[in-house]
């Protein structure tokens, strides 16, 4: 770790290195680098997948987008290999849980509850950045749930952002732009560009400065329902097909999952 009047770098770590030091670094800088996490396999199976959709002659239209960016959402519902290589990595799934799942106790009359609230997918998709693309300006990607950071502390939190390269990302050609431990900024401090450093990388993944709140995709409509009823069911809960103790999410007062998958007996009850 720099001293004071040293510049902070974005530190990286060797695939297969334990999640506790990951996460304490994470926890730490707000942003790491886990090489090679990815397989060249899993990323080429990716590239075939979303082809298709990038050669398509389209824009988001959106102002944050340069109208020199593609963009291809929905990835749950067009990547079986992007399903597999990042939804279902144990490392991902690791970070999710440390960093996202909340566990809280409320009392029900005389009974003592406790009740977990599982992580959601809030958005998975895919961006190519095209020559002459203008910067985004320096945002907290956290702003949609209109967070508030007057805690300062680094644990809470309401997302993790998992960026994964498919080819070589670089300064030049649009690696995304990163503010080190501004993660446990208040609200009022602006940031300054002079401060930012970059994620360049090579078929790698970055945690980002940290979804329970209402997702930014809408999954429901992402990913269709005959579509759900064929992933795994740690999947399906990711795209909110679980509901979150106690009685967020339900269906009838059943748990949505109950539409698509056998019911297990262990989720009839939503407390």
């Amino acid at each position: 770790m720099g001293s004071i009047g040293q510049p902070l770098t974005l530190q990286s770590f060797p695939s297969g290195t334990p999640m506790d030091i990951v996460l304490d670094r994470l926890y730490l800088d707000g942003a790491v680098v886990i090489r090679n996490l990815i397989t060249p396999e899993s990323i080429s199976a990716i590239n075939e997948d979303i082809k298709p959709f990038l050669d398509a002659d389209y824009n988001s239209g959106l102002e944050v987008f340069a109208k020199q960016t593609k963009t291809v959402c929905g990835l749950a519902g067009k990547s079986p290999a992007a399903i597999k290589a990042i939804l279902q990595n144990e490392n991902v799934k690791a970070a999710i849980k440390d960093v996202l799942e909340v566990t809280t106790e409320s009392w029900w009359g005389d009974a003592r509850n406790t009740c977990t609230s599982p992580p959601l997918l809030s958005s998975f998709f895919t961006v190519r950045v095209g020559p002459g693309s203008a910067r985004q300006g320096l945002h907290r990607d956290d702003q949609d749930h209109h967070a508030s950071h007057r805690n300062r502390d680094p644990k809470e939190t309401t997302k993790l952002g998992c960026f994964v390269a498919t080819s070589k990302v670089t300064k030049e050609n649009g690696a995304t732009e990163i503010v080190l431990r501004s993660h446990t900024w208040d609200d009022e401090r602006k940031p300054d560009p002079k401060d930012v450093v970059y994620g360049e990388w090579m078929l790698e993944m970055r945690f980002s400065c940290l979804e329970i709140a209402t997702t930014e995709e809408n999954q429901f409509l992402a990913v269709s329902m005959e579509q759900a009823k064929k992933m795994d069911y740690d999947v399906q809960d990711l795209l909110g097909w679980k509901a979150s103790a106690p009685f967020c999410g339900w269906h009838d007062l059943s748990n949505p999952s109950d539409l698509i998958r056998e019911r297990d007996g262990l989720s009839k009850d939503l407390f």
